[in-house]
């Protein structure tokens, strides 16, 4: 098994290094995809499997987008394996041949010479039919079983009586029903059959969330220079504070495994303070161009997101010339607007709609989405990879050593929408592939849900606005706060009175403002005027676990009592 996982991590690398020469060639996708699958990656082996399928319907498609590259890439590809000198070669066989590259030749009707491209499409029907296998099969391995059905569904529509994608939507049922009766022990299930399954089968799930091996990009965050790097960002606009390294515990999808276990630690950041902080005193200001809306129609800046005045007073308001209805707060937003990511969306109507306005279940995905959008247009406009720009580089992901499973995951929201949100920035998915990766998508993503910061609309109770404050989020998470905060234009961080501490048990009441000398400074990462379970349901995405810090673990413990006294 070791061998093959070291095989298959080869052979990925291979294939990488091979698309960067020839990113639309949809052989290469489905050969890494098997090799994803083999790491144990199956979401970005799904991410693959959609990239095959969207090149073969540009193959199927003469007037598609990349319907010429698409062709060119499969003819050379099949052409070169028909070569005398090269069929059979071995070299050619490592790159090409796991996937079954001689079976789709055969498929095809003469030796290509009449008519490549009848060849061609024949050839591309194969790799749809496989796309849809590597889809269906990979999906239901991360548990987004809804997408799942729907590619065998599609796949066998176009197949009809492929053994392996019935054999997949079968599992893929039969799944969802074993995990119901785990669920509902002898309860009645009433007539499936009569359920149309796109209706009833989930699609969220979680993946595995982790600093991937060949993620260099990842600074080491703890390093002398990293910290000295980052203390001097945390001067200019938080005077009273440091960052330091502390350990932490790991933690777990459940509060249980952690009570029966004292739970291992990793070393993580956390902000200290450097100086007495009295209460009330402002501890941090810091604007964030990494800010985003999900209302559409809104008057908000759409640098940070402030609301804007009202109408009468818009007409001195700076704008961009190009779009007209990009209005900014102030001439130093417009100007951060220009520099850093405006360019980059400028007059582009149609990706401005992505993500907005969803319902209630979707607000918070949405905002992560957004945040995505808006890292691309500051990495397009500032020609930077994603993962260096200094509002993403420094970021915890909460990630893991081990293969655990704690990334929030859907194929619509990590894999779908953000490819369709980068097309609607012009971004070409296919030669822009060391940029626009699924693995990086994925690590954006898990930075976001990490550290982003949320603000709820008063009215709807939804959260309509987040940013990410590269400085700030590295202080840790607590229910019980020492810092209070408001996001606007920039994020403000004030240290808590005596009359609005948490407390709790026989400290109800009698907690102290201010934060001491030394001690840590704690925000918050959900609404802590909640219960402890829904506070954890709220936090575990970005915590990447159930929240055990004091309070947490008190009140759980009192919950317990209060049961077992009632069973008594």
């Amino acid at each position: 098994m070791c061998q093959n996982v070291h095989q298959a991590r080869l052979g990925r690398d291979l294939l990488t290094q091979e698309l960067s020469q020839s990113p639309y060639n949809p052989y290469l996708y489905l050969q890494r995809a098997y090799q994803y699958e083999i790491l144990g990656f199956p979401d970005l082996a799904a991410g693959d499997g959609y990239r095959v399928l969207l090149l073969t319907d540009e193959i199927l498609d003469p007037s598609g987008e990349y319907y010429e590259q698409a062709v060119d890439a499969v003819q050379k590809c099949t052409a070169a394996y028909r070569k005398p000198s090269v069929h059979g070669d071995s070299s050619f066989e490592e790159h090409y041949g796991a996937f079954g590259i001689e079976n789709l030749l055969h498929m095809t009707a003469g030796d290509g010479e009449d008519d490549p491209n009848s060849d061609c499409q024949k050839i591309a029907n194969a790799l749809k039919t496989a796309s849809y296998a590597v889809l269906a099969r990979t999906l239901l391995a991360c548990g987004d079983l809804s997408a799942a059905f729907d590619f065998s569904s599609r796949g066998l529509k176009d197949t009809p009586g492929h053994a392996e994608l019935i054999a997949l939507q079968q599992q893929v049922l039969s799944t969802h029903w074993e995990k119901e009766s785990e669920k509902h022990p002898g309860q009645e299930i009433g007539n499936k059959e009569q359920l149309d399954p796109l209706s009833y089968l989930p699609e969220n799930c979680y993946v595995r969330r982790e600093v991937y091996p060949w993620n260099e990009h990842e600074p080491d965050r703890f390093s002398d220079s990293s910290l000295a790097s980052l203390n001097e960002r945390m001067r200019s606009i938080a005077p009273k504070c440091e960052v330091r390294t502390l350990l932490l515990p790991v933690l777990q999808g459940k509060a249980d495994s952690q009570l029966l276990n004292p739970p291992a630690t990793v070393k993580q950041l956390g902000v200290f303070a450097t100086e007495d902080i009295a209460p009330h005193e402002l501890v941090l200001e810091e604007y964030s161009i990494l800010t985003v809306s999900n209302r559409l129609h809104d008057s908000v800046c759409d640098a940070c997101s402030s609301p804007l005045p009202m109408s009468s007073e818009m007409t001195s308001l700076p704008e961009c010339e190009q779009c007209g209805d990009t209005v900014f707060c102030s001439q130093a937003c417009y100007q951060a607007a220009i520099a850093l990511y405006h360019p980059a969306v400028c007059g582009k109507s149609d990706f401005d709609i992505v993500a907005k306005d969803p319902s209630l279940r979707a607000a918070s995905n949405s905002l992560y989405l957004l945040l995505l959008g808006r890292a691309y247009a500051m990495a397009q406009t500032q020609n930077v990879h994603p993962l260096e720009l200094l509002e993403t580089k420094y970021l915890s992901g909460d990630f893991t050593t081990d293969e655990t499973k704690k990334l929030p995951f859907s194929f619509r929201s990590n894999i779908l929408i953000p490819l369709h949100l980068l097309e609607k920035m012009d971004i070409d998915i296919f030669s822009s592939l060391a940029t626009t990766d699924t693995w990086i998508i994925q690590t954006l993503l898990a930075k976001f849900r990490a550290v982003a910061s949320a603000r709820m609309d008063p009215e709807t109770r939804r959260p309509d606005v987040a940013a990410v404050h590269p400085i700030w989020c590295l202080a840790n998470h607590s229910c019980a706060p020492n810092v209070k905060w408001e996001l606007g234009g920039a994020n403000i961080y004030v240290a808590r009175g005596d009359e609005d501490v948490v407390t709790w048990g026989e400290l109800e009441g009698k907690g102290k403002g201010g934060i001491k000398k030394g001690e840590e400074v704690l925000s918050h990462y959900c609404d802590i005027t909640q219960g402890v379970k829904e506070r954890r349901g709220w936090a575990t995405g970005s915590l990447g676990g159930i929240c055990m810090c004091e309070r947490c673990l008190w009140e759980e413990a009192q919950e317990k009592d209060e049961v077992e006294q009632d069973d008594e």
